[in-house]
């Protein structure tokens, strides 16, 4: 059954655009959420609770992570993080690798998690209000997707005893429905996403922002889709996509491309500006109520990045 939200009254601050001068500043503290674990082929698994403590080193541009994961897969331990401002090391021994700080608020990761045997292809945005992140994990071994983990987390204090929102059920049913429970796919509501995207070009400074929008509208097993407000594209465009509810892919035209999904609410994919020669690696996040979304769409030339647009949208419904 088909459930409608209205928002009203919900505007998005501007996130901060200040890139590679103060790195990644807003995350230092005890932060839990509540994961959606899902398979590779976007089925639910189950939640995972996740809990982070991040503290500053004194005298050291470190960071020290004491995590626990308890879910469909389990690993708990510790990290350390060498802050460099536009970029971090992730030194081990439960996480290695190398994140880039596209702003004070997001990181774009790659990393190996020797404890799961498993590469991780990895965004964190931290929400304009500073106390809630936003974050999807692709999980491979090889080039094989294993999971993709959905978080959302909030940050907490000592006397904290919940846990944020999530979807009561269990795997057993709601390993087949697309939706995960929600009772309609998010990301496919006949509505708009619009707010201000930050702009980076390919060495990571800052450009100027765009205004963007994207509007959906369902047709069956089709999506009508328009965006404006790309900052590589010089015009609107439009797209039609066919959809299975755990896929979406384009007909033919200028924008092609295809996205999959874990439990409506995040994607991750692939399309291709035709005319203007360019790609766009497409990965979004909608939160639990629906009302927002975070964005990160990285822009390549062949192999060659040119650029990136990342930010909050809101949901408005039409």
């Amino acid at each position: 059954m088909r459930r409608k939200i209205r928002i009203t009254h919900y505007a998005l601050r501007p996130m901060s655009t200040q890139t590679r001068t103060t790195g990644f500043t807003q995350g230092i503290g005890k932060w839990l959420g509540t994961a959606e674990v899902y398979d590779g082929n976007g089925r639910f698994l189950g939640n995972a609770t996740d809990r982070r403590h991040v503290q500053k080193l004194a005298g050291d541009n470190r960071v020290k992570i004491d995590l626990s994961f308890i879910g469909p897969l389990k690993f708990a331990g510790h990290y350390f993080i060498e802050d460099h401002t536009d970029f971090r090391l992730y030194q081990g021994p439960a996480n290695t690798g190398f994140a880039e700080t596209l702003a004070e608020n997001l990181i774009d990761a790659n990393a190996y998690w020797p404890v799961t045997g498993l590469t991780q292809r990895f965004f964190l945005m931290i929400l304009p209000d500073g106390n809630r992140q936003m974050s999807l994990a692709l999980m491979s071994r090889g080039d094989k997707l294993i999971y993709a983990i959905v978080g959302e987390y909030q940050r907490v204090d000592d006397e904290y005893q919940g846990i944020p929102a999530l979807v009561n059920g269990t795997s057993y049913d709601l390993h087949d429905d697309p939706a995960g429970g929600r009772g309609e796919i998010l990301l496919h509501r006949n509505g708009r996403w619009q707010g201000q995207l930050n702009t980076l070009d390919g060495n990571l400074e800052k450009m100027a922002p765009t205004q963007y929008e994207e509007t959906v509208v369902e047709d069956g097993r089709h999506l009508n889709i328009q965006i404006s407000g790309t900052a590589f594209t010089p015009n609107a465009t439009s797209m039609r996509l066919n959809s299975n509810q755990w896929e979406a892919w384009s007909e033919p035209g200028n924008l092609v491309g295809s996205y999959s999904m874990s439990g409506g609410r995040a994607l991750s994919g692939h399309f291709h500006y035709l005319q203007e020669q360019l790609r766009v690696w497409r990965r979004e996040v909608v939160s639990h109520d629906g009302r927002c979304k975070a964005v990160l769409h990285t822009w390549y030339r062949g192999g060659a990045r040119v650029g990136v647009q990342f930010g909050v949208l809101a949901y408005e419904p039409i």
